[in-house]
């Protein structure tokens, strides 16, 4: 008994320790930096926040952990480039809880800082950018008429992941409803604004919704002030137009090269002589998964006369290796290295999957946006051919 009891001391003891040295690294990790955050947010109390940042371009991601204490969000952030930041709190993010209501989103630039001033809620975090860059301010002012929708968002996520385990079917149910708020309701909202909004900055990013018709993101592009057009959102958008045009029906294919998974040089002109697919995709994409199981069986049938080339986009390395590896894709794969060649852009996607059938001579047969069956048919149909 003696040895038990000296045992669970020990134990004690020793996560104890690293309890205390897991606070001081988060305390003193979450004071290194270049760009300041202040915030107060009535409320919000003393938590565990997780810090993440996504430059503009999608080529720097970081992340750290941070404390609130009593309200008071005091940290710094290293960036190279403007990005946009979201802090929230782990616990409610890992318990479902919450989905995008209760985190805080603003954009920094290298060396400058933000000052907010909010108030908690069970539900969400309603709060105003005080002192910031225009981006800030702008997405401010679009989250507050967001806010009652992403509200709603939050519900219908948490109690879909209550149910998960115990009423399956009614959790799937509630989950289609969540699915179609953010894509059927929130995200046209968005675009909405963003046409109201013509001279603003981030409004570029809103026109690139994947529902918005590619006559209708022209029209508005060229509406677009010339600030909002020659900031960043406004060439990556002109860049996605660009490719459009490029990556139409009946002409070549754009031309890249970039290493693959097996850390070999890939060239889209290896590919002539054969039938392709360039299949755009993450894996955050739920879609993009679920469509594994079919384009395997369809790479197995005819692998011989068609080759398969996997872009992932905007994806973290560990991430991308371990979806290939779980699920077992055994054709030529590709991370997109914006900072060497942005595909994405190159081929116009905007969203995902997005599927590309390329002839033998390197020219566009047909686009497929989605999990498409008439991609399968066509597939068919070409191979039947052969």
């Amino acid at each position: 008994m003696t040895r038990i009891i000296k045992i669970f001391k020990t134990t004690g003891i020793v996560l104890c320790s690293l309890l205390i040295i897991s606070f001081l690294f988060i305390l003193i990790n979450s004071k290194l930096g270049n760009s300041k955050i202040q915030a107060g947010i009535d409320g919000l109390g003393t938590k565990l926040l997780i810090v993440n940042s996504n430059s503009i371009d999608r080529t720097e991601y970081r992340w750290k952990f941070a404390f609130s204490f009593n309200d008071i969000i005091n940290i710094k952030i290293s960036l190279h480039k403007t990005s946009g930041i979201a802090i929230s709190p782990v616990i409610e993010t890992i318990n479902r809880k919450v989905f995008r209501s209760k985190t805080i989103s603003f954009y920094l630039a290298p060396d400058s800082g933000v000052i907010i001033k909010g108030k908690s809620s069970d539900l969400s975090i309603d709060y105003d950018i005080i002192k910031g860059n225009m981006l800030s301010f702008q997405y401010n002012e679009l989250r507050k008429e967001m806010l009652p929708y992403f509200e709603k968002e939050s519900v219908l996520w948490s109690e879909s992941y209550k149910l998960r385990k115990r009423d399956p079917e009614k959790s799937s149910r509630i989950e289609a409803q969540f699915d179609s708020l953010r894509f059927y309701v929130v995200a046209p909202l968005r675009t909405e604004w963003a046409k109201k909004h013509l001279d603003y900055e981030l409004t570029p990013l809103y026109l690139l919704e994947g529902h918005v018709p590619q006559d209708t993101v022209r029209k508005y592009l060229n509406l677009l002030s010339i600030n909002a057009r020659e900031y960043e959102y406004g060439q990556i958008l002109e860049g996605i137009v660009a490719g459009w045009a490029n990556a139409q029906k009946g002409n070549s294919a754009p031309h890249f090269s970039q290493y693959t998974n097996l850390n070999e040089l890939f060239d889209i002109a290896q590919l002539k002589g054969k039938y392709s697919v360039l299949d755009f995709w993450g894996s955050w994409c739920g879609p993009c998964i679920s469509g594994f199981p079919k384009m395997k069986e369809y790479y197995q049938k005819y692998n011989t006369k068609l080759e398969f080339v996997g872009i992932a986009c905007n994806d973290k390395k560990d991430d991308w290796e371990k979806a290939i590896k779980e699920n077992q894709l055994n054709w030529i794969h590709i991370l997109n290295d914006k900072s060497i060649n942005d595909i994405s852009v190159l081929y116009g996607i905007t969203s995902y999957p997005t599927k590309f059938i390329i002839d033998k001579e390197g020219k566009i047969i047909e686009k497929f946006v989605g999990e498409r069956d008439d991609f399968y048919d066509m597939i068919d149909k070409i191979m039947q051919q052969e």
